[in-house]
């Protein structure tokens, strides 16, 4: 984002009270939008509890070992939200997206599995209209601001995992980070005599990222995963502000899987990212704070075709702070989460589906969503 659009942002948000019609989330209109969770709808369900130790995800590069054979799977998410900013109400937003897409499976006659996904990395979808005055020649003249935003940055990860024994999988993955947006800036004034003026021009991003994790399963009914991750600068490559590098977080993720009966199964799990230091690399014309953020989960899963049945049923519990916020108040969010699924054509693709509550508050706003995912799993 250039200076210019990204201090207009701050001043939208932070000034008068903005309309905002935001595809995305009220609090992915800062910094480089609202980040995304590479999850499959399993986790989802289970508050993302499980992550670290989801073969189905793409936390941990060594749970793709745990697939016993060829899988493809992908998901659809569709949110409705309504949110409150200062003195602003509005509801009835909806959207929906495919977040996530994963080709996963071992390597015939070889202890080493490949895995490929696509997730969404960060969301920029959004469209602020706002109204004030502006003074030209010492006369006050109304003015209509609208700035509008389309677009993400999207997460491609090729991923390799070594079963090393029935307790110990290692895994490794890089990640292309590549994606854009379309900016638009468009202003009109109350008097006629005053030409509406309008800027666009897109936005590109690109950046890499490392990842390793290990999965340990000291016991049939206990399983520990934790990884690792290492994400480059971004370049943005804008023309108004060109050379520009923000600094991506460090990840680090754990997941913790037991079994206290055969049939039931309980997760949590946790992960931190410094998104803090990207700080540094903003311009300090840009009233922008950035927190490094918190995430805890927990999930019960009971059934599943792991222990022969075809009808899970899952809930779920996500505590997590957001990382970008207009003033010096950390936004966090609650999720509420159940979800099920069925096996059909002979255990050969599995439905799923995700519901969750979602109530996301501070850094001078609130939105409160549910969201449905619903995803399909198909083993050849």
């Amino acid at each position: 984002m250039s200076r210019q659009l990204a201090a207009l942002v701050v001043l939208l948000v932070c000034g008068a009270a903005p309309h905002l019609e935001a595809q995305a989330s009220v609090y992915g209109v800062l910094g480089i939008g609202f980040p995304g969770r590479p999850l499959s709808v399993r986790s989802r369900a289970l508050g993302g509890a499980m992550g670290a130790v989801d073969a189905g995800s793409a936390v941990n590069p060594a749970a793709i070992a745990l697939n016993p054979r060829l899988s493809v799977s992908g998901l659809s998410e569709t949110t409705s939200r309504n949110y409150e900013a200062r003195d602003v109400s509005v509801s009835g937003l909806s959207d929906t997206r495919f977040p996530f897409a994963m080709v996963s499976g071992p390597i015939q006659s070889s202890p080493i599995s490949f895995g490929i996904s696509y997730s969404l990395y960060a969301e920029r979808s959004y469209d602020i209209e706002t109204s004030g005055t502006v003074s030209i020649r010492g006369e006050e003249i109304g003015v209509s601001d609208r700035l509008k935003s389309d677009g993400g940055i999207a997460d491609l990860r090729a991923a390799v995992a070594w079963y090393a024994s029935a307790r110990v999988q290692a895994g490794f993955g890089f990640h292309l980070l590549s994606g854009s947006t379309r900016e638009e800036l468009e202003r009109e004034f109350d008097d006629p005599f005053y030409a509406p003026v309008s800027q666009r021009g897109d936005v590109d991003y690109a950046a890499w990222a490392l990842s390793a994790g290990v999965v340990f399963t000291p016991a049939s009914r206990l399983r520990l995963g934790l990884s690792a991750r290492r994400d480059s600068k971004l370049s943005i490559d804008d023309a108004l502000l060109p050379g520009l590098e923000v600094q991506l977080p460090w990840t680090v993720s754990a997941s913790i899987t037991a079994a206290p009966v055969r049939s039931v199964r309980w997760s949590v799990g946790g992960e931190w990212r410094s998104w803090s230091s990207a700080r540094a690399d903003i311009p300090e014309t840009v009233a922008l704070s950035v927190f490094d953020t918190w995430e805890l989960n927990s999930g019960i899963e009971f059934g599943g075709p792991d222990v022969g049945s075809s009808f899970p049923l899952r809930i779920g519990f996500r505590y997590a702070t957001l990382p970008f916020s207009p003033v010096d108040d950390q936004p966090r969010e609650i999720d509420l989460a159940a979800g099920s699924g069925i096996l059909f054509g002979g255990n050969r693709a599995f439905f799923e589906f995700a519901v969750e509550r979602v109530l996301r508050d501070g850094g001078g706003a609130s939105e409160r969503a549910w969201q449905v995912s619903v995803g399909l799993t198909l083993r050849p």
